[in-house]
């Protein structure tokens, strides 16, 4: 990631959504710390993988009619910080607010993990999903190879992995996903 530049006093939400809607379209950013960072741009694979889990979703919602709706990148506010994160896919449930840049209550969370993503970053990511009280599941998903780790919100409120095999179950919006549709298609090595 790389920072646009070092802030005194460090930058707001409300700073940060404003510097978003200056920034040209595709590009990926998130707060940390009061500091917007750019990501990386994600590869083909990358892409692939979170199109396979969000038109599932879709298709899941459409069949039941699912009071959720998955989207694509997001900023969700960490609660107590100046910071967002933007997962590759967040379910949250359809508040008819479409209009919005950010979703402050997500249920689950999904994260293509690229090659960037080191442990220090992983924890913090997590770090940040787990002061985000809605979130019951982050789910992370391995590009260069068939392995996911779902965390799920534990009683004591944070979050604890759980290797999934062959399938992902995620009760908590009444969806399984298995690895043939989150790898489908998928050039793997």
């Amino acid at each position: 990631m790389r920072a646009a530049a070092t802030r005194d006093p460090p930058m707001s939400l409300d700073g940060f959504l404003a510097f978003l809607e200056e920034r040209p379209k595709g590009e990926r950013w998130e707060l940390d710390d009061g500091v917007p960072l750019m990501s990386p741009q994600p590869t083909r694979r990358h892409d692939w993988i979170q199109v396979n889990i969000l038109e599932a979703l879709r298709q899941h919602r459409r069949r039941h009619a699912s009071p959720w709706r998955p989207s694509g990148p997001s900023q969700v506010p960490v609660p107590g910080a100046a910071r967002t994160v933007a997962p590759d896919v967040i379910v949250a449930i359809d508040d008819g607010r479409h209009d919005l840049c950010i979703t402050p209550a997500p249920l689950v969370v999904f994260e293509v993990l690229s090659p960037s993503d080191r442990p220090k970053r992983r924890a913090s990511k997590l770090a940040a999903y787990a002061a985000v009280p809605s979130i019951r599941s982050v789910v992370l998903v391995e590009q260069g190879r068939q392995s996911v780790t779902v965390h799920r919100r534990d009683p004591e409120g944070g979050l604890s992995p759980v290797v999934c095999t062959d399938a992902v179950d995620l009760p908590e919006i009444g969806v399984t996903l298995t690895f043939a549709t989150i790898y489908d298609d998928m050039p793997l090595g």
